[in-house]
């Protein structure tokens, strides 16, 4: 029931939900690229992360686009959104005097309602925003879900615009101070170029070109006077050597010459003797040539010497006139100084005012600050199914939890049960037999019969089967009982049923059997044989009738009936007087069986008395009811009498369920077995 009832009241409850629309729309987060260079110390932009994103997100959830969204479609208005407006729940529609009238829902729980309707997510890793919202209305649902992605982008163009304003704002304050600055310096290179009697540093130019021409010269000069100062000293050094290699571009000819008259002089000197002619002449030849070649020589280093002491003296005017020439320079530079460093300023300021010009004009023209940080990806689309309730999955959810619910109350109901529901369980319980296990036989599978007509109609059902297995337990016995008593412990057991049952099927089987009612109180033998009015057992027993006159005859030749009789308020005394054994003891010697039908031991204590009138007693024990502790008590009850108990017998079993049980004696109700009962 569990298993099948809660999927049915999950399908009943989900289908009385009125249906939600889900309508998602995608932003994609792209912050605007603030120029570095541009806006420098004018807007602070951030790295997008996870933490940017999800500050996004609580954005759109935030206080002041939920009062938009409300105001803007009038949600206060909506039995979804405001729980006052909707439906009267049952105790205020049967007893609406009763409970106070309900509050109106204040901004707070409207704006709750909606807040729980719009759904932000991030997907994580990605710069996306899903925004989602839900309503009854598919049509709200889109229409909510795009007018809070287009108040979100409103936001952001807003604040981009912000930016803008402020930052034009500090640029035309730095470019105004910047101006006044420029001004001032102007001022101050004036009165610089007045002081120090420059105009505009052309004089310090010029004396600085001059001594950079007087330099050159300089250097010049004294690479001249160094060459002379070496012709000199080599000229100087005394080795002829050295003064030919200084001249030997002017005397090349004579020196020529000279070695042609020495190797002559030579070779007559070897050939005729020192006072040859030829050699006295050649020697006065070499002679006049060296002459010569000394005068020339003179001439020579005395010009090098002229030369060498002119270079010197250019020299030495060349480093005077430098040195005034950077004395000057230096006085004018010392005087311009103030001049060429305001002029530094000057150019500078100049540049500065010339970028943040142009860094105004650029923030005017640039369209992309006026735009928002995220743009549109897809709007919400009008939602053509609900998304919840999602009924096929709540009624599978429903189904496997009342699966594990049904599951766990058999459980709990297999360890709460105290009844017995095997033959096992109440041998092992109190050591008595467990002779039969009676199936029970509803009013649909009687179809309309009375217990003993069934019995006779169906001789091959499992109910008649088990019978006719109590009767071999019986004829079993090696003290096969005359007389039997059938009782139980609570009323509604089945000890009637099965005293008449078992009294047809022996009669049927040729024994003569007597079934004798003795439930004063609520006798029962009377309507299943319609023997209403008849004389019976109390009527015997007090001698208004005979025995002959209390036994009736059933249809069947070999079954009679002895009904209760008439309500006697001494019924206990009539059982505990000498007659009754008498006529237990008559009837036993007249039938194979005497069957008593007792009353409850628990109800009256005429069950104890008439027990011990019969030779072996049934305890009939409800299967899967009668608790293990009212059992005991009886079979305590009866022992203490010094009743003999045959055995014990389970009735109105569950022929179904004790199949599945499990139990040993379950086989008798598998399947396998069906050809073997018909009904």
């Amino acid at each position: 029931m569990i298993a099948i009832g809660l999927p049915l009241l999950a399908g009943g409850a989900v289908s009385r939900e009125a249906p939600v629309y889900s309508a998602t729309g995608t932003l994609l987060y792209a912050p605007v690229d603030f120029n570095s260079k541009l806006l420098r110390g004018v807007v602070e932009t951030s790295r997008v992360t996870d933490t940017l994103m999800a500050s996004q997100a609580a954005v759109i959830r935030s206080t002041t686009m939920i009062g938009q969204l409300i105001a803007r479609f009038d949600l206060a208005a909506r039995p979804e959104f405001n729980p006052n407006l909707g439906r009267a729940s049952f105790w205020r529609r049967w007893w609406p005097k009763t409970l106070r009238p309900a509050a109106p829902a204040s901004h707070g729980v409207v704006a709750a309602a909606v807040r729980a309707a719009l759904r932000v997510r991030v997907p994580e890793g990605t710069q996306l925003i899903e925004v989602s919202f839900r309503s009854t209305d598919p049509g709200l649902a889109a229409r909510a879900a795009n007018l809070a992605m287009r108040l979100y982008l409103e936001r952001q163009r807003a604040a981009n615009l912000a930016i803008l304003d402020h930052a034009q704002a500090w640029l035309s304050r730095r470019a105004k101070a910047t101006a006044r600055a420029l001004e001032a310096t102007d001022i101050a290179i004036a009165k610089a170029r007045a002081a120090s009697g420059t105009e505009r540093g052309v004089s310090a130019t010029l004396t600085n070109q001059a001594a950079g021409r007087l330099t050159d010269a300089l250097v010049v000069a004294e690479t001249r006077l160094t060459a002379a100062k070496a012709r000199m000293r080599r000229e100087m050094d005394g080795t002829a050597a050295a003064a030919a290699a200084s001249v030997a571009s002017n005397v090349a000819p004579m020196r020529a010459r000279e070695a042609e008259l020495v190797a002559k002089l030579s070779a007559l000197s070897a050939a005729e003797g020192p006072n040859y002619p030829d050699v006295r002449a050649a020697r006065r030849a070499l002679a006049a040539l060296r002459g010569q070649i000394g005068a020339e020589t003179g001439r020579l280093v005395a010009a090098d010497r002229a030369r060498m002491t002119a270079d010197a003296t250019r020299v030495a005017a060349l480093k005077a006139a430098l040195a005034s020439a950077r004395g000057r320079a230096a006085s004018e530079s010392i005087l311009a100084a103030p001049v060429a460093s305001l002029e530094e300023q000057r150019a500078a300021q100049r540049s500065l005012l010339r970028a943040q010009t142009e860094q105004i004009g650029a923030l005017e023209s640039q369209s992309a600050l006026a735009r928002p940080d995220a743009r549109i990806l897809s709007p919400a689309p009008v939602p053509m199914r609900p998304s919840a309730p999602r009924f096929g999955m709540l009624v599978v959810g429903a189904a496997i939890l009342g699966l594990c619910l049904g599951v766990l109350a058999a459980l709990a109901a297999e360890a709460l049960n105290v009844s017995f529901r095997s033959g096992g369980e109440v041998s092992s319980a109190f050591d008595i037999p467990c002779v039969a296990l009676i199936p029970e036989v509803n009013r649909r599978e009687r179809r309309g019969l009375s217990v003993p007509d069934y019995v006779r109609v169906n001789p091959f059902s499992s109910f008649t089967e088990q019978m006719r297995a109590l009767r071999t337990s019986l004829w079993l016995d090696p003290r096969a009982p005359k007389s039997l008593a059938v009782t139980a412990a609570r009323p509604g057991e089945g000890k009637t049923t099965l005293a008449l049952s078992l009294a047809v099927l022996l009669a049927d089987s040729g024994m003569r059997v007597l079934a004798i009612d003795c439930d004063i109180r609520q006798p029962s033998f009377d309507a299943a044989f319609e023997l209403g009015g008849a004389p019976g057992l109390t009527d015997c027993l007090s001698g208004r009738v005979s025995v002959e006159a209390a036994i009736q005859a059933d249809q069947a030749p070999m079954l009679d009936v002895m009904t209760a009789g008439a309500v006697a308020t001494d019924a206990l005394s009539l059982f505990m007087s000498a007659r009754m054994p008498e006529l237990i003891a008559a009837l036993r010697d007249r039938y194979d069986l005497v069957i008593l039908d007792l009353p409850p031991v628990f109800a009256l204590a005429e069950a104890r008395v008439l027990a011990r009138q019969a030779d072996a007693t049934l305890l009939c024990i409800r299967w899967g009811e009668t608790p293990r502790r009212v059992v005991a008590a009886s079979l305590a009850l009866l022992d203490r009498a010094g009743i003999r108990i045959a055995g014990a017998v389970l009735t109105r079993v569950d022929s179904t369920r004790h199949a599945r049980a499990g139990f040993a004696d379950s086989e008798l109700y598998h399947p396998r077995y069906g050809g073997y009962f018909r009904s």
